[in-house]
């Protein structure tokens, strides 16, 4: 019987949170942190999955399936390609992962990636990468009704440092740079980035309907940060304090993707960028815990040039990027109440 494998890292956003849902610009690393489905194709129409991390098996026939809940995964992935698959068509598959759940690393988008790689190569559809990143993002966000954007499932399936515009035409850019020193650190407090993310999203729009009062011109590409701060001290708002966050790291972003494409992203400058995105998430999203910034405040004090919040916030993980000092980096986190680890740069989506 044929076997199939397929495997999905997760992703560091370098640069970019709470702007890819917005329809604007991130800069994304994969890392070696990865989930892998393998599986063995059978001909008797059933599809039955062993969830190992979690000691759970589900089981369904070759048809399309009821959505069960708002994180049926499975499901949503399989509805996509069902139509295209034989109706012999069934499978022995078996799901493994190293990526932490609830901890900023996107492990829901790794886990859809790995899906859609599985179950295109089973329909001999030789969908591009591009494609299978739209196709990830449809079963996880549109498919279900999640609030987030399409920042993750890209950089899953592409892999390496990629600079992506999340609007049509969705252009992204693999970027030759090559990150080391990077360390997660983790709070160990349990974030709720689904709920986090739908009342960010309400206020961001609420503020983009308060500035077009006052600017019907108003456009996120373009419109400058110093004109939303000058409306902001005059009539200040929760959705126009969340605007100039959203604005402010659009700028970061444009200034890293600048530098990194020029090949002139040196440690300092680096850092600089991962230290003001983090004082933007801090003070127009208030998102970071106190415990999050001590942790920071002492990865610092161990050589860390910079840190930043990973994901929604409020909990979660941070990033801390400290070349030639990591050791020293992960015992400070650790000795502080958290956990850490190094991670590496690495590649995307790979099926066989």
């Amino acid at each position: 019987m044929e076997k199939i494998s397929a495997s999905a890292p997760g992703r560091v956003c370098l640069f970019g949170e709470d702007v890819d849902y917005m329809g604007l610009e991130v800069i994304t690393l994969a890392v070696n942190r990865r989930l892998t489905i393998k599986g063995r194709i059978t001909d008797n129409r059933i599809i039955r999955i062993n969830l190992k991390d979690f000691n759970e098996e589900l089981e369904f026939k070759n048809e399309l399936q009821l959505i069960q809940s708002k994180r049926d995964y499975i499901a949503s992935s399989f509805n996509i390609f069902q139509p295209f698959l034989n109706r012999s068509f069934g499978a022995e598959i078996e799901v493994s992962s190293s990526v932490p759940i609830g901890k900023g690393l996107s492990s829901s988008s790794a886990f859809c990636s790995a899906l859609v790689g599985f179950f295109d190569k089973a329909a001999k559809l030789q969908s591009s990468k591009k494609d299978l990143a739209l196709k990830a993002y449809f079963a996880e966000v549109v498919n279900l009704g999640e609030a987030g954007g399409m920042m993750d499932h890209f950089a899953s399936i592409l892999g390496n440092v990629q600079y992506l515009e999340c609007r049509d035409p969705y252009f992204n850019e693999k970027l030759n740079v090559k990150f080391t020193g990077l360390v997660i650190g983790d709070t160990l407090e349990k974030k709720e980035t689904v709920e986090t993310i739908r009342k960010r999203k309400q206020e961001i729009n609420q503020g983009i309907k308060e500035i077009e009062e006052v600017n019907k011109n108003f456009s996120l590409i373009n419109f400058p940060l110093k004109k939303t701060q000058e409306i902001y001290e005059k009539t200040p708002s929760v959705g126009l304090r969340r605007l100039i966050g959203i604005l402010g790291i659009r700028d970061v972003v444009r200034t890293g993707y600048r530098l990194m494409k020029k090949g002139e992203i040196k440690e300092g400058k680096f850092s600089e960028l991962i230290n003001n995105h983090h004082t933007l998430q801090q003070k127009y999203f208030e998102n970071v815990t106190r415990k999050m910034q001590n942790l920071i405040e002492k990865s610092k004090k161990a050589g860390a040039l910079g840190c930043k919040l990973l994901g929604s916030g409020n909990g979660g993980s941070f990033l801390a990027y400290a070349p030639r000092r990591e050791k020293e980096v992960i015992e400070s986190i650790s000795k502080g109440g958290g956990d850490a680890y190094l991670v590496f740069q690495d590649k995307g989506l790979e099926y066989s």
